[in-house]
This record gives C-alpha cells, sequence and structure tokens, in this order.
C-alpha cells in the first residue's frame, strides 16, 4: 500500500501571518493535531498542536490577562512554526512513511508531488492501516505460531494446515520480536481456534499464544 492510499487529502492549512489564537481555534474545531503553512502554494512550514501549547505563556507569567492576550494576539504562526519541514512523496510505500515517523521521532508527513502539497499522512493513518492489516475490530483469534529456519515453505503450510481444519485465515504477517525469534502472526476468522491450533501443532508447528476478540 501507498501513501497515497491512506493520506487525508481535504487539507486544513493556514498561511505565515495566521496568529497564534487563530491557529488554535481553527485546530480545534476541525479536530485536527497537525497545519500546514503555505504561502504563495508553496509548504513553508508546519505548526502541530505541541507547537501551540509551548507557544502560550507560562502561567507564572507577571502580566496582566489584558496584555498577555495582547502578545498573543499578535503572535504570528510564522515565529513558531517548524521549518524544516520533513515531506514524503505519495507514492512511497506506507512504512517508508512509518520508518520516517520513527526516526525523525514526528507524527506527522505532508504529502509532496510536483512542488505541490497534495496531503498529509499522520501516525494515526498508519496505525488505522496497521489496525486493519491486521484484521483487529472483529470477531476473530489471533494465533502466533513460531519459525524456525527449518521450515522454509512454512506460510503456505501454515495457511493449508488451517484451512484444512475448516478455519478460514483472514491475514498473516511475519515478524521478528526482540528476542530475534520470527514468527507468524495469523488472524482466522474465529472464536474458536482449538481445531486451527491442534492442525498447526500437527503439522510440527508449535502456537505461543492466541488471543480472541
Amino acid at each position: 500500500m501507498l501513501v497515497r492510499d491512506i493520506m487525508q487529502s481535504r487539507l486544513v492549512t493556514i498561511s505565515p501571518k495566521t496568529t497564534l489564537p487563530q491557529a488554535t481555534r481553527l485546530a480545534a474545531e476541525r479536530r485536527i493535531r497537525h497545519l500546514p503553512v503555505v504561502e504563495n502554494g508553496d509548504l513553508i512550514g508546519i505548526v502541530s498542536d505541541r507547537d501551540l501549547k509551548q507557544a502560550m505563556a507560562s502561567p507564572a507569567t507577571s502580566l496582566e490577562a489584558h496584555e498577555l492576550n495582547y502578545l498573543l494576539n499578535r503572535l504570528s504562526v510564522a515565529e513558531i512554526m517548524t521549518q524544516a519541514v520533513i515531506t514524503i512523496g505519495p507514492m512511497f510505500p506506507v512504512e517508508e512513511a512509518a520508518r520516517l515517523m520513527v526516526q525523525e521521532k514526528i507524527s506527522a508527513l505532508p504529502v509532496i508531488e510536483d512542488g505541490r502539497l497534495i496531503g498529509i499522512v499522520t501516525e494515526t493513518d498508519v496505525l488505522e492501516l496497521f489496525v486493519r492489516a491486521m484484521g483487529a475490530g472483529t470477531p476473530s483469534t489471533r494465533l502466533d505460531v513460531l519459525l524456525t529456519d527449518e521450515q522454509p515453505s512454512a506460510l503456505p503450510e501454515i495457511v493449508n494446515a488451517i484451512e484444512g481444519a475448516g478455519v478460514r485465515v483472514t491475514s498473516i504477517v511475519t515478524l521478528q520480536n526482540r528476542a530475534g525469534v520470527r514468527e507468524a502472526v495469523v488472524r482466522v476468522a474465529t472464536i474458536n481456534p482449538g481445531p486451527a491450533i491442534a492442525a498447526l501443532e500437527a503439522a510440527g508447528y508449535a502456537v505461543r499464544e492466541s488471543w480472541r476478540g
């Protein structure tokens, strides 16, 4: 799946002259956490909800309320935005977007095509895809099947064993945990995984655990 398949294309943008209160109000009204800053059609920055909160004066300020409001109303997003914006293209795979967000410790990537801002992909978009890919949210069971180097044809054998027991496989992903152990995370369309587990064990596979939901 590509970035263009999960990005948000209905963008809410602001200009560098937008004031802090205006940006805060807009983010709250639209329930969004990132506001790309655009000038003359070009992306020149991005403001997050964290930037907005940090820009608010400390409660310990000695300013009077009217003085504080006056200063905040004059503060533009150009003064608080992140200017070195990390972006991605629409044809990149979703996992590259996720890798960038983890590596750079950011939670959103504006999507640029031919120099134009065409969308934004956030950590929420990536997590929603992960939930769908793992088959969560539907009546099913997750089976963690341990894999070894002596099982080169593991995936088709696992699927055949489970479906041979009359259980439908809805998703399968191979992962390596922090201990270096490889496993196949299999989601099956049943809350009674007993026949599937028995079939896997009969085929020589160890099922580490199951989770029903």
